[in-house]
């Protein structure tokens, strides 16, 4: 039997959202120092007085793998733009259609869910808006947002993590 930790997916329309992230570059074998970036984000936030507008986002540019490196961003909502410095960027998820879906479970059973969204996708004639440049697939929107506040469930097993691809537009086709 097939275990599946996504639900069924939906398609929905989403305004654009200011943001305050880190950018990072790091394989599977290194995601660890992801965590010192989310800590680093909160108090930067804490620090310049600005609440955070939504949960935890990751923002993958490109996708790597054990030795590969991601480009990620750690990523948390704000209500308005902001100014960032040497280490804190400011971003704008972009506005627009979104296929998304509730992964629950462990974050390490991700790709697997990231896998059957696509798949969905593809069955559903559904373009993920991303592009090539060389050898590079580069991500215009594929979001992973923890809704489950890791201070509050510790057990990463009960998460729930929304994943999401902004899907190309008519425009874009």
């Amino acid at each position: 039997m097939t275990v599946r930790y996504i639900n069924e997916p939906t398609i929905e329309i989403r305004s654009e959202q200011p943001y305050v992230g880190i950018a990072v570059q790091a394989t599977l074998l290194e995601w660890d120092k992801m965590k010192e970036h989310v800590e680093e984000l909160y108090e930067w936030l804490a620090k310049k007085e600005i609440e955070p507008a939504g949960p935890l986002f990751f923002r993958y540019w490109i996708i790597g793998s054990a030795e590969e490196e991601f480009h990620v961003e750690v990523g948390i909502p704000v209500e308005r733009m902001a100014f960032g410095d040497e280490q804190v960027i400011v971003g704008v998820i972009p506005g627009g259609t979104y296929l998304s879906a509730l992964h629950q479970g462990h974050p390490d059973h991700l790709a697997k869910s990231f896998n059957e969204l696509e798949i969905w996708a593809k069955k559903e004639g559904l373009e993920l808006d991303r592009r090539w440049e060389g050898e590079e697939e580069i991500w215009n929107g594929r979001f992973e947002c923890y809704l489950t506040d890791p201070q509050i469930e510790p057990d990463p097993a009960k998460w729930e993590i929304q994943l999401s691809y902004l899907l190309m537009s008519d425009d874009a086709a």
